[in-house]
Parts: C-alpha cells; structure tokens; sequence
C-alpha cells in the first residue's frame, strides 16, 4: 500500500483493502485515516511520530504531498535549532601552510609552484553523511512535489541547508550515517530521508515517464499494529515480536538445531503463554474453511508442539486477521484434546480501538485463559 506518483503528477493511492463497519461503504477518507493510524504503530516507519493532528489534516489532503509536508516541516525545525556538526579530514592545495603537510602530494602537484602547499587538515563543519542525504532528499522533492505550499517549504529549507553539498554516493552515505539519542529530530528526519532517496527513485519500467513509488508492506504494518494493541491491552503480559528461541529440529546430524521458530507475537503471564500469528488475509466464515490456509494452520501446530514440549504447558494458539462483514466472530478449533491444544480465529476491528483485540470464547475459558 502507499503512493505511486507518475512523471506527469498523477498519483494514485492503494489504500488497504479494509471493510469499516456492516453498514458503511467504502469510504476512501476513513480508509487514509485508518492507514496512517495503523502507520504510525510500525516501529522501523517514518510515521512513529506521527501525532493525531497529522492524521485528522491528512485525511483529506493527497498522501504523498502530506509525507512531503511532514518532512520538511521538521526539517525547518532542524535548520532554526542548528545542523549537527562533526570534525572532518579535507585535503587541498592551498597558499597557506595549515594542518599536515602531505609530502608525497606535494611533490606531485607543486613542483612547478613551490607558493602552495598540499595539506590536511581537520575542520568542524555541517558536511556529515547525514546532512547530505538531507540535502539529497531536498533536491528530489523538488521535482516531485505538485503542492505550492511544499514548494514555499523547500525554497525556505534550501536556504537553510546552503552549507551542505549533496550527497554523491547516496547508498554509501546511508551506511554511514550515525543518529543518535542525542538527535531527537535527526531521528524523525533520516527515516523520512531514506524512504524518500531509496523508494522515490525512478523505478524500472518501460516509457518515458517512469514514475516514483513510496510503498509500505502491509503485513509488516499489520502484525506491529496488532503488537501495538495488545501492549495497550494486556498490560500485565510480557508482549514479544518475532521471538526466535525454539527450533524445529532439536538436532541434525551433526546435533545443531535447524530451521528457527519465530512466531509474529508471544505474550506471557506467570505460566500461561500465547502464541499468534497475524495474517493480512480476507476471510469469509461462509465458506467451508474461511479461507484459513493448510500451511498457515500446520505453521501454528509447529508452534504449538514446541512451546509446550519446552514449557510443559500446551500454549493458547491464536490466528488473527483483519475484521470484516463475512468475518465478524471468532471461530475455534481444537488441535488434540490431550494436551489441550486450542487455536483461536479472531478477528481484529480496524476502526474502532475501543474493541479488544483478543475476545473470550468457549475454548479459552476451557483452557483457564480468559
């Protein structure tokens, strides 16, 4: 999902694919209000920053100028605090003696001018690699951005940012580019900056008009949402992302473990563990199977059979997707009766934050969860 944008200034948006309510249609405003809400849960984003009043003014307002408007507006906030500044080794043939005298260069170019001298020296500047992927974003979305009021702030941004060159090898400066805790705005800033430099470059087609794509992964975006919640929710578990401690194999030939386990959520309480994995899929309870894949259902019984042969207690498997008219209730399967080993189907309200995550059902009062 996100933005592609042509040559031309067309844009065309791909919102995710969510069903508001039973009762409401498609509606485009609360579906961008809904994506950049989810947006600003994913953790390694751009938008972490994002505060609800960015979310209500983007609403109605193009999603690509909006990126754009809330990078420079704290790139301005940078430029009136002050650019990071760093020592840096410059070399150059100067009229003057200053710094180290390199020797072997200085035979090579003043043999024939012996007034100059070929030195080294430090200097305490804003040329820094972050400062120039700074500067290369800047002189991208100047030919990107379609907003008058964008362009006004790249103009103001340009004169505050006159110090520093652009960056001449992008990909070279972003491995070297150092954001620290004691850069709160750098650290909203190189997020955008990257997103901008590596997704809004030209991309691969055919034609003229090749156009620009700032494109986010929605199952990325879903499963730290989820994550998200469930902190808010269960405030006394111990939430875990991507938790990779358990194999499925214990030991192969040479007795080293293989294939890691890393399951999308675990949460514990004490001695009752939950183990989830979120699904960006359209389910439909009319249907035989809802549309649960055979892998994703033999995926959670590896994660279940693990978990409990490593904490003797069989763990509460959850399958979670999108809510949506034909998915409305939670759904439960039993694995084994002996050791109990339940997974529940829950569906996940998109728009309404009120809603739990996680609903009681038969067989998680069975299974001493609720």
């Amino acid at each position: 999902v996100g933005v592609i944008q042509t040559r031309r200034g067309t844009t065309i948006e791909i919102l995710p694919k969510v069903d508001l309510s039973a009762s409401v249609a498609s509606d485009t405003t609360r579906e961008r209000g809904i994506f950049l809400k989810m947006l600003r849960t994913w953790y390694d984003g751009p938008c972490r920053d994002m505060g609800d009043a960015d979310v209500q003014a983007m609403k109605n307002f193009p999603l690509f100028e909006g990126f754009v408007t809330m990078f420079l507006r704290d790139l301005l906030k940078l430029a009136g605090r002050g650019l990071a500044r760093a020592y840096g080794g410059i070399e150059n043939n100067l009229y003057t003696l200053k710094g180290k005298l390199v020797l072997t260069e200085h035979l090579r170019c003043n043999l024939a001018h012996q007034e100059r001298f070929y030195v080294r020296y430090q200097t305490f500047s804003t040329n820094r690699p972050v400062n120039r992927l700074l500067q290369s974003a800047l002189s991208l979305l100047r030919h990107l951005s379609r907003s008058p009021g964008n362009q006004a702030l790249i103009r103001q941004a340009a004169f505050c940012l006159e110090d520093v060159p652009a960056s001449k090898n992008v990909a070279a400066d972003l491995i070297r580019a150092r954001v620290d805790r004691t850069m709160p705005l750098y650290s909203r800033l190189f997020p955008w900056a990257r997103l901008f430099l590596e997704n809004g470059a030209p991309t691969t087609c055919r034609g003229p008009n090749p156009a620009v794509a700032l494109l986010f992964p929605m199952e990325k975006i879903f499963e730290n949402y989820v994550a998200h919640r469930l902190r808010r929710e269960l405030t006394d578990w111990k939430v875990r992302t991507q938790e990779s401690v358990l194999h499925l194999v214990e030991k192969n030939s040479e007795g080293a473990p293989e294939f890691r386990l890393r399951p999308d959520i675990v949460a514990r309480k004490r001695d009752r563990t939950l183990v989830m994995d979120v699904k960006w899929k359209r389910l439909a309870t009319r249907d035989r199977h809802c549309g649960i894949s055979q892998s994703d259902l033999y995926q959670l019984y590896a994660y279940g059979k693990r978990y409990a042969a490593r904490e003797k207690r069989a763990p509460m498997l959850c399958l979670l997707y999108p809510w949506n008219r034909q998915f409305t209730e939670a759904r439960s399967l039993w694995y084994e009766t002996h050791p109990r080993l339940a997974l529940e189907i829950l569906p996940v309200r998109l728009d309404d934050d009120k809603k739990a995550v996680l609903e009681a059902s038969t067989a998680w009062d069975e299974c001493g969860m609720g």
